[in-house]
């Protein structure tokens, strides 16, 4: 709901994830899974509040504890980033990929190509199994044509 590009999407989710939901303890149907401490549901936080909650939990989880690199501190974008680079390697194509993140444009979605350089050579095997497929074919139809003309 109301994201930066200004048209909301559905966010789908794993099944493992699913089932954590499912099993929590049901209440009101009202009942978001996220609320801040007062009790505010996060729909109605400020995009300014956000940040904030979310360094909250990441200082409770001491993910950046230690780490003076400022590019290698955990951020907001940094789940984004992660569930991008995550699909990619998993062989998500970017077309897919650009969809599931919101992109207007391919060329936002094109920066995590570079993680993918054996989907390349993949294509080539695939392309190569299917000439050898459709050679294999071609084979045999020119066998059946034999037969045919021998009877």
């Amino acid at each position: 709901m109301n994201p930066k590009g200004g048209e909301g999407r559905a966010a789908f989710m794993t099944e493992k994830l699913k089932a954590m939901f499912e099993a929590m303890t049901r209440r009101d149907p009202e009942d978001f899974v996220f609320t801040r401490k007062i009790g505010k549901d996060l729909k109605e936080m400020s995009l300014k509040e956000m940040p904030r909650i979310f360094f909250e939990v990441v200082a409770e989880l001491k993910f950046n504890e230690g780490i003076t690199d400022p590019r290698q501190k955990v951020v907001a974008h940094t789940l984004r980033h992660t569930y991008a680079s995550w699909h990619v390697t998993a062989g998500t194509d970017i077309y897919t990929l650009k969809e599931l993140l919101g992109h207007s444009v391919i060329a936002m979605t094109e920066r995590y190509s570079h993680l993918a350089p054996a989907t390349l050579q993949n294509a080539t095997r695939g392309f190569e199994q299917a000439i050898a497929s459709a050679g294999q074919e071609k084979t045999k139809e020119q066998a059946r044509q034999v037969v045919n003309f021998t009877k």
